[in-house]
């Protein structure tokens, strides 16, 4: 028997398997155990073909292959070529003692060719982890060669990858390039007046806070929010290696690293699985593949009350933990949510401009579904009214999210201390807003943010009261 390393994803992490394969006496067959889906099945006829083709004998006995621990279910065609190499190993092609410590993943063609296959970042973690080498397919070499420490040994054919385990030919030497993270440009439109939202979304940027923009049709809510991204630093290395692992994951990923900070806008329409991830095999979903980038929630209402509620989890621990019968996996969900809302179905509740024609059912209807449980983890809520005529009139020489540079390139003081004036101000307006005990704590938040933006030594009343405006809105517009 011959045993050999290979791996395959659970959720967005790898996890190691054993490729054993047993050549013994009978009638000529192949079999594959261990809980292989239909696309592990059908490794049989990539396998015995690849071989072939590639000028080698293939056994003319039963092969049995055994994918273990046998009690996981495997799926996805990555156990190609650690299948095809174990085999061409017990054929005497090549020493087994060649594949030990040794993490084999690829997928193969009828003709003996390896190609890319998706989640080889996470493969090649796992390989670190356990101080292994990886073989992996000449299309994903580079993405896996920036996970520092690891030997990566790039193939293209299966003969390749026989003629260089057996060391009669040098492996390319795979140097990935610097890495050099992108920041989003800004939209093209000038965005005129609304000065009290682009303020929050600053603020709401520069600590990463939640924000919901409230208003009527037409304000230039979901306009300011595809403005967002271009507040955003651009992303580290280890970021972008985090955020590349899921994209990879989910077959999203190219044979490089993601290179700007991940936005998704997900229709309002989408479903609990599509926005948290999961299914029969799990997936990320928008709110992962959003991780560490912009996540934009527009029309938050007319999302389905199921993905509303479920996302109260993962706005307050930054990941997601899916169970199904068959699986338990955890996807991060560290991402900065901005949200956009009208106040009722017709959209002009407490409009200046327009009367509004929703009935108090209708009304009451819609606001259950932005229940307080849920508004309570958004960190800050922004009232947007009409744009008056002269606002319209008045060109910025400026473009305000050009200002980002000062909420970047700075460390974060996340202890910055409250002034005794700042302190009686917060438990004055926690007993006449009622804020709950997370309330209470976002608002410090927020207002130690302001003060950084600030330059402040400290918390003080100024930055309490602007971060308290921003709660206060929320109990005007939306309670």
């Amino acid at each position: 028997m011959i045993r050999v390393l290979s791996g395959c994803l659970l959720g967005v992490e790898g996890f190691p398997i054993d490729v054993e394969v047993d050549v013994r006496p009978g009638l000529p067959g192949f079999e594959i155990v261990g809980l292989p889906s239909a696309s592990v099945k059908e490794s049989r006829a990539r396998v015995r073909s690849a071989v072939q083709n590639s000028g080698y004998q293939f056994p003319t006995k039963k092969v049995v292959v055994n994918l273990a621990p046998a009690d996981a279910k495997k799926d996805g065609s990555l156990f190609d070529l650690a299948i095809a190499l174990a085999i061409l190993a017990h054929q005497g092609e090549l020493p087994s003692q060649n594949l030990r410590n040794m993490l084999i993943a690829g997928e193969l063609s009828l003709g003996g060719e390896i190609r890319p296959i998706s989640g080889v970042l996470a493969l090649a973690r796992l390989a670190r982890q356990h101080g292994w080498s990886i073989v992996v397919p000449s299309g994903n070499a580079e993405q896996a060669a920036f996970i520092n420490d690891l030997k990566v040994i790039p193939v293209n054919t299966l003969r390749e990858a026989v003629e260089i385990l057996n060391g009669r030919t040098y492996c390319a030497r795979i140097t990935p390039p610097k890495y050099e993270g992108f920041a989003h440009e800004p939209v093209q439109e000038q965005i005129k007046g609304q000065q009290t939202a682009k303020r929050a979304l600053q603020i709401a940027a520069a600590g990463r806070h939640h924000i919901l923009l409230v208003g009527p049709p037409g304000v230039g809510k979901t306009l300011l929010a595809r403005t967002a991204p271009a507040l955003l630093p651009p992303m580290t290395k280890d970021e972008a290696i985090e955020v590349t692992a899921i994209y990879s994951a989910a077959g999203m990923a190219d044979t490089s690293l993601i290179q700007y900070r991940p936005v998704r806008i997900p229709h309002h329409s989408a479903t609990r699985t599509a926005v948290l991830g999961g299914g029969a095999h799990p997936r990320p979903g928008e709110i992962s593949l959003a991780h560490r980038g912009l996540l934009i929630l527009d029309e938050l209402p007319e999302f389905s009350n199921d993905v509303l509620q479920a996302l109260r989890e993962p706005l307050d621990q930054k990941q997601i933990h899916v169970s199904r019968a068959g699986y338990r996996v955890t996807f991060p969900a560290d991402c900065w949510i901005v949200a956009t809302a009208n106040p009722c179905p017709c959209g002009y509740f407490g409009s200046n401009t327009k009367d509004c024609r929703c009935s108090s059912a209708e009304l009451s209807r819609y606001q259950r579904k932005l229940r307080g449980p849920l508004l309570d983890r958004f960190d800050i809520f922004c009232q947007l009214d009409a744009v008056t005529t002269a606002e319209l009139q008045y060109a910025e020489e400026i473009p305000w999210y050009t200002k980002k540079a000062a909420l970047n390139g700075k460390a974060r003081p996340h202890d910055l201390p409250i002034d005794t004036a700042a302190g009686q101000m917060l438990l004055a307006a926690q007993e006449r807003l009622r804020l709950s005990v997370r309330g209470y704590h976002k608002t410090i938040k927020v207002a130690r943010t302001i003060a950084y933006l600030d330059n402040a030594a400290c918390i003080q009343a100024p930055h309490v009261a602007e971060a308290l405006q921003y709660r206060h809105q929320r109990v005007a517009s939306l309670s």
